[in-house]
């Protein structure tokens, strides 16, 4: 019997369970099974597209309006073929490295990592409201729930490759760090795109380096990825990648008064600042990683990135943060005259790399939290930028203690939404 005889909604049911390639295999056999297969069918490759990753509209309709409108246009022009292959082409790099991605290829490299980006952005995060009314209940780890999740390789499963992409760096980087007798010794800059040659007759020091390491500019996609994912397994052994996190981190000429000296904007506009984010995550990760041995798993990685991952105490039904409760955390800082020093020599050859001797850390910390909100006069706890006021700003104090004294320090702070609809923290400890 002729395959393409089927009716075309039988046709349609048994091309959905063949993967991509195999589809593409199919459409070169004949005319008629080049036409059926079209770009042009959206029926069919909706069908497909749906069979192997979550329907992006459950995201979206878990939204609240500010950050749902920000997708209306990417709603209205969406192709399912278009974004099935994308997504494709990237999960193929992800899981298995079969992508080269050339020195310099640009355009690719922020294909794949817009294409991961929107496999995380919508994923589904919580059971729809047909799901809700059939009786089925949200959960505090809801990770199965998602399509999109169980196809991201987790952290300590990543490629070379992977692992590159999500730091900037090329796999051959990556492969040099893996104990091979190799050191990388040029992390990022001289293999991304822009990227730098010692000056001729100039001899190129580890501080002169590491300055023009840190004019190479990654997409705010790219970083965004990374403080997504968390810190990767050849992350953790990079002194490198480390030093230049610090470097971002504690430069003073990154915060003043206009982003109210945290990692957003310095524009006014309220909006998170990736690139600086994604240092400031990597220096505490890191420290936290290291407070954390032993007595707990980190929780990182793509599937804690997405919203909805703590229950609504219904006792609380206003706290949409998930602020009440007990919290574990740390603190870093820079040792003041190191910090003096690192800004002092900003524009000199020889200014520290930050590379070795790292900073302080506050140890395992237990924070006992909840909602304060006669502290929205308090004058510390306001802002000047922007914010989102789809859900209400909250307020909250409590106690901070370590895990291994007894002695509390008084917590206080806020939590809002950002213009785009990031949850935003402040914490005075005193």
């Amino acid at each position: 019997m002729n395959v393409l005889s089927l009716p075309p909604e039988i046709l349609s049911q048994i091309l959905t369970r063949l993967t991509y390639p195999d589809l593409l295999a199919f459409s070169s056999t004949c005319r008629e099974a080049r036409s059926f297969t079209s770009p042009n069918n959206q029926l069919l490759w909706q069908a497909t597209f749906l069979h192997k990753f979550d329907d992006p509209r459950d995201r979206w309709n878990s939204l609240n309006k500010t950050a749902r409108a920000q997708h209306q246009q990417r709603e209205l022009n969406w192709d399912w073929h278009r974004e099935l292959r994308k997504r494709v082409v990237a999960l193929k790099y992800a899981t298995a490295g079969d992508l080269a991605i050339d020195e310099g290829d640009t355009e690719t490299h922020d294909n794949v990592v817009e294409a991961l980006l929107d496999i995380i952005d919508t994923a589904k995060a919580c059971p729809t409201p047909e799901e809700l009314q059939a009786g089925k209940k949200p959960e505090v780890d809801d990770r199965d729930i998602s399509l999109n999740l169980g196809l991201l390789p987790i952290n300590y499963h990543f490629t070379p490759e992977f692992d590159g992409l999500i730091r900037g760096l090329p796999a051959s980087a990556v492969r040099r760090n893996l104990g091979y007798g190799y050191g990388i010794d040029s992390t990022l800059a001289p293999s991304m795109p822009g990227g730098w040659e010692s000056t001729p007759g100039r001899p190129m020091t580890r501080s002169l380096a590491a300055r023009e390491m840190d004019k190479v500019v990654r997409s705010e996609a790219a970083c965004r990825l990374h403080v997504l994912c968390g810190l990767t397994e050849w992350e953790e052994r990079d002194d490198k990648a480390i030093g230049r996190a610090r470097r971002i981190t504690y430069d003073w000429d990154g915060a003043d008064e206009s982003n109210e000296f945290g990692p957003f904007k310095r524009d006014g506009s309220g909006e998170v600042d990736w690139r600086r984010l994604e240092a400031v995550c990597t220096v505490v990760t890191r420290q936290f990683a290291l407070a954390v041995r032993g007595r707990m798993t980190l929780p990182q990685g793509f599937c804690f990135s997405l919203p909805y991952r703590t229950l609504v105490d219904p006792t609380v039904p206003e706290d949409w943060a998930g602020v009440q409760g007990n919290w574990c955390g740390t603190y870093v800082f820079l040792h003041f005259e190191d910090l003096v020093e690192f800004n002092a020599f900003q524009n000199a050859a020889n200014r520290p790399t930050l590379e070795n001797g790292p900073e302080a850390c506050g140890g395992l910390m237990k924070l006992e939290l909840k909602l304060d909100m006669k502290l929205r006069d308090d004058s510390r706890l306001q802002t000047k930028m922007p914010i989102c006021d789809d859900l209400p700003t909250l307020y909250f104090s409590g106690l901070s203690r370590s895990y291994d004294f007894q002695m509390a320090t008084r917590v206080r702070g806020m939590a809002c939404l950002t213009p785009r609809g990031e949850v935003r923290w402040r914490y005075i400890v005193q």
